[in-house]
């Protein structure tokens, strides 16, 4: 049995400092799976200073950091998402850089999945961004379909839905059941920077677990609460697909730049809306 850790937004840039003890809370959790994943959703590089091409929202950060991802024990990163560019048209081969230079993976916005063997479980690893553009949702499939064929267990990270909405919408639930039907055993989503519920699709004998949005990570967003609220979700994966799922809830210390335990009423929160133990 695989263990998959899975993270919402972490943004670097902007209003975060991140330091070493951003994410200690989670850390243990993180190095205790086989693999750990988020969303950057701050290209890592030097910005040529163009406007970023989210309507001046620019996350770009200093591709220094890009070791801090390690240390708290991730090791795939998804880039496909709308602030790719933000560090201009070079940014996305920088961030690439970075993050291999720090011993991480890049699962990149033009879709090729990434395969990894652990404890002899074939996995493949594809992303996708429907934000910046809508997805071609036949070559989706057909990618999810070859990887499927090769005897992968395939988990699909797509950028989609709304901001700041508590629910999936029409758009992401097709989305999500045209991945299922396709082979994807495990659908993760980011970009509503909020929590939204959980789903699991039957498709014949095989079920699909749907993370439509896990929330932000670590991110600089002081306004909306539910925007501090999270859980990091842990999958137990094997050849027949996901197995079991847990969460472990935390909040956001937008001033100190770090995550912490929730207090209980926000702790129940979190479990209520994403629907996972």
């Amino acid at each position: 049995m695989v263990t998959l850790a899975l993270l919402g937004d972490i943004n670097l840039g902007r209003g975060v400092s991140p330091t070493s003890a951003s994410l200690a809370y989670l850390t243990p959790e993180l190095r205790r799976a086989d693999l750990a994943l988020a969303n950057l959703e701050s290209p890592l590089g030097e910005s040529d200073g163009t406007i970023a091409p989210t309507g001046g929202y620019d996350l770009c950060a200093p591709a220094t950091r890009a070791p801090l991802l390690a240390d708290w024990g991730l090791d795939l990163l998804s880039l496909a998402n709308n602030h790719a560019l933000d560090c201009g048209p070079d940014g996305l081969a920088q961030t690439r850089a970075a993050l291999a230079s720090a011993g991480l993976t890049a699962l990149d916005p033009n879709p090729r999945p990434v395969y990894r063997t652990v404890k002899g479980l074939r996995l493949a690893f594809l992303a996708f961004d429907d934000i910046s553009s809508p997805v071609n949702t036949q070559a989706a499939v057909g990618l999810i379909r070859a990887a499927r064929s090769t005897g992968a267990v395939v988990t699909v990270a797509v950028h989609w839905g709304n901001e700041y909405q508590g629910g999936a919408d029409d758009r992401q639930r097709s989305l999500a059941r045209q991945f299922a039907a396709a082979g994807a055993a495990l659908v993760w989503g980011a970009h509503p920077h909020v929590i939204q519920p959980a789903e699991w699709i039957q498709t014949g004998s095989q079920k699909t677990l749907v993370l439509y949005s896990l929330g932000n990570a670590l991110f600089d967003q002081p306004g909306l609460a539910d925007t501090r609220r999270s859980a990091l979700v842990l999958v137990k994966i094997n050849r027949d697909g996901v197995q079991s799922a847990r969460s472990v809830s935390f909040t956001i210390d937008v001033a100190h730049n770090r995550v912490v335990a929730p207090d209980d009423s926000s702790a129940a929160i979190i479990r209520d809306r994403l629907n996972i133990p």
